[in-house]
């Protein structure tokens, strides 16, 4: 196993697809731990983004005036 590291040029982006795929598997019930696992991430890194998610909910772009793409339904 990989050990994690605070070197931020060391932290992959999350992809739009990979957001999806995490959005569909919370969904579905698993845990940030499963998540991680199952996509190749930190535990940590899987609740900061849903925490993001959860922030994001319910607002709308500054430039386009439309609601974030993660929350359409």
């Amino acid at each position: 196993m990989k050990s994690m590291s605070n070197n931020r040029q060391e932290i992959r982006p999350w992809s739009p697809e990979e957001e999806a795929r995490l959005l569909a598997l919370h969904d579905e019930g698993m845990t940030a731990t499963e998540l991680g696992k199952r996509l190749g991430r930190s535990r940590q890194a899987v609740y900061g983004r849903l925490q993001r998610f959860r922030k994001q909910r319910g607002r709308v772009s500054r430039t386009n005036g439309r609601a974030f793409a993660q929350w359409i339904g």
